[in-house]
């Protein structure tokens, strides 16, 4: 028999066998063994207490016990990493942003996964715009003000992210480029720590969302100039966007999603996505994302994937005009 054929009939004979445990763990799923849903993000951030949440949730309504495991560092691709090699088989989730799934794959080179290849959308969970955020401590009330006042520091100044590649670090290397000002980039751990910088003058901006920062602006330890997206943020009214200010195309914001490895079956897929809805439409959870300036991604698997893709798009060409790249 020739060795291809031969190929083939293992090939075909390892799904026949495979099929009936497969079926038998999806019945049982999640049963004694724990979830684990890898959350990319610093302990306390708002993702990571949406994720601790939703995973309170998920324990309730399918029993067993899912556990959030913060995989931190290399811009959220550490943990997405340990997730595409993961088993397809329902015991590893994943809670991440487009920072990992979209913005650092294009922007970081020799990564070991495929965002596209290697996981399966299983819900959209919630999206919001950033915010040019100042050290409040800089003379500066508007963006024109504090374009003037870095472009007149020849030394430049210090802009945070919260890791190479981020959403907001391409936001702010974008803006930068515009403005036509000197920047010496510090990246952070997490939006916390980067947050806390600003404030205390040891960075001077960074592009960020009302869910890390909102606090400290009311505290009068930030200051929030203006932002991302087609309309001013709901919580923050007088802050214009940077369209308004004179910085079209600004329109791109961040978002979550749930995510499993590829291969995971559809049964699993369905059942955790129709769960998911349910956490997000619950009043708690509506009331805290309102606070925070963000909105659901409620939907099928499928408004996910193709929210997903079309924000790759747009990334791509930002990546093309910033020209960061990362070997």
């Amino acid at each position: 028999m020739a060795e291809p054929a031969m190929r083939r009939r293992a090939l075909i004979a390892g799904f026949t066998l495979a099929a009936p445990a497969l079926a038998r763990a999806q019945a049982d799923w999640p049963g004694s063994r724990p979830v684990r849903i890898i959350q990319p993000s610093q302990a306390g951030s708002p993702a990571d207490v949406y994720c601790r949440l939703m995973a309170e949730h998920f324990t309730r309504a399918f029993g067993g016990t899912f556990v959030v495991e913060n995989r931190v560092g290399g811009t959220g691709t550490i943990g997405t990493a340990a997730v595409a090699q993961a088993p397809a088989d329902g015991w590893t989730l994943m809670f991440t942003s487009n920072t990992s799934h979209v913005v650092a794959p294009l922007v970081l080179r020799g990564l070991p996964y495929d965002p596209v290849r290697d996981f399966v959308a299983i819900a959209g969970l919630y999206h919001y715009p950033m915010l040019l955020i100042i050290n409040p401590a800089i003379p500066a009330k508007t963006t024109a003000e504090f374009v003037a006042w870095a472009k007149a520091r020849p030394q430049g100044v210090n802009m945070a992210s919260v890791g190479i590649g981020s959403v907001g670090h391409m936001m702010a290397e974008r803006f930068h480029l515009r403005a036509g000002f000197r920047r010496e980039h510090i990246p952070y751990r997490g939006g916390p720590s980067a947050i806390l910088a600003v404030s205390q003058g040891e960075s001077d901006y960074i592009f960020d969302n009302i869910g890390n920062s909102g606090a400290f602006m009311r505290e009068g330890r930030l200051r929030g100039l203006s932002a991302t997206g087609r309309s001013r943020p709901r919580q923050m009214p007088e802050v214009p966007t940077l369209a308004e200010v004179g910085y079209p195309g600004f329109v791109e914001d961040v978002w979550f999603g749930l995510w499993g490895a590829a291969g995971l079956p559809r049964g699993f897929v369905e059942k955790i996505n129709a769960e998911a809805n349910r956490w997000l439409a619950s009043p708690d959870i509506g009331r805290r994302m309102d606070e925070a300036g963000h909105a659901n991604l409620a939907g099928p698997p499928q408004k996910m994937h193709d929210y997903w893709m079309e924000d790759r798009r747009n990334w791509q060409e930002i990546v093309r005009e910033t020209g960061v790249t990362v070997e």
